[in-house]
């Protein structure tokens, strides 16, 4: 006997944070239509941030599951100071099938972003202090938006997420420390500690050709990094995969093209795609790096470019968006 279908009201409602957030995925075994969302500009000064919200059409299918197609409903759009800026006043339907998953996703810019150099979490207090690159230009009572920040915390915390917050929410600044440090309060955590880690990257692709042999064995042959190579932060390793055999050994060095490694990054929520390595970085071009080990397998080898000290976002709070969804079950 079929099961009739249940229908849920849900209002999602929260800050547009640096950097990238998916607001609703829709569920296993549902349909879902996106009845009103909006976007309204709450800083205190006279601010012009801009913001792009898009639907996402994820691949579930066994052959091309992770393929991503986004449509942008609005790009780059000025939400003026007090005032709002209506993205959707109708219907959108988002599916969820044996084939895709649908979602919604929006992506802000907006003045006054601080790059994240360290946090000190206190888990019986839940202060939280926060180190700066830059001067983060941010006073008491000020309130803020944090992304991208990535924690290590006990196996047993049953935290589904390394990146913090999750899900998204703003704080207010409580003390100035210095223009580079401030305090927050975001919680006790099961009374869990956390340790601050630097960004993590995901490697996505290579240019080709994008690495030189300098010196000892198969002088001058070119490599092109393939899946599986990934990168440590805070060791600074770089873990290369290549296609075949690269017959290399700790004898010898290596060159790096400029920008020829592209990852994404927790910083920004794995939104914008970035270049390494850059010519400010240690393993620039023109600095031959030294192999340090071959991990044991014939078509992976390691070498040390340097450690990523920052990661994570934050900024004073401009944007909120709110929206109202009804959600279907699509289950019999």
């Amino acid at each position: 006997m079929a099961i009739a279908p249940l229908n849920k009201f849900i209002t999602i409602a929260v800050p547009v944070a640096p950097g990238e957030q998916t607001l609703f995925e829709a569920n296993v075994g549902t349909s879902a239509i996106v009845l009103y969302a909006q976007v309204s500009n709450v800083s205190t000064g006279v601010t012009f941030p801009t913001i792009t919200f898009s639907h996402r059409r994820r691949s579930v299918a066994t052959s091309t599951a992770g393929n991503l197609r986004n449509n942008r409903i609005v790009r780059d759009v000025d939400i003026p100071p007090s005032d709002a800026v209506i993205l959707i006043d109708g219907r959108l339907v988002l599916e969820r099938t044996a084939i895709v998953a649908d979602s919604i996703v929006i992506s802000g810019t907006q003045t006054g972003i601080a790059t994240i150099n360290d946090v000190k979490y206190d888990h019986t207090t839940g202060i939280t202090t926060v180190t700066t690159y830059e001067p983060h230009g941010l006073s008491v009572d000020q309130e803020i938006t944090m992304a991208g920040i990535a924690f290590t915390c006990p196996s047993t915390a049953g935290i589904t997420s390394s990146l913090f917050p999750a899900p998204q929410r703003s704080f207010f600044v409580e003390r100035v420390v210095g223009i580079t440090t401030f305090e927050t309060n975001t919680g006790v955590v099961n009374n869990l500690p956390h340790t601050f880690r630097p960004s993590e990257h995901r490697f996505i692709r290579s240019l080709p050709d994008a690495i030189t042999v300098k010196s000892g064995t198969q002088i001058n042959n070119k490599i092109t990094p393939k899946k599986g190579t990934t990168y440590d932060a805070v060791t600074g390793i770089l873990s290369v995969t290549t296609a075949s055999a690269h017959n290399l050994t700790t004898g010898n060095t290596i060159e790096f093209n400029n920008n020829s490694l592209i990852f994404k990054c927790s910083q920004d929520n794995y939104f914008e795609e970035k270049s390494y390595p850059r010519s400010t970085d240690p393993a620039r071009n023109g600095v031959n790096v030294a192999i340090s080990t071959f991990v044991g397998i014939a078509n992976t080898f390691t070498a040390f470019v340097g450690v990523t000290t920052t990661g994570g976002l934050v900024g004073p709070l401009q944007m909120e968006f709110i929206c109202s969804i009804l959600e279907n079950s699509t289950a019999t």
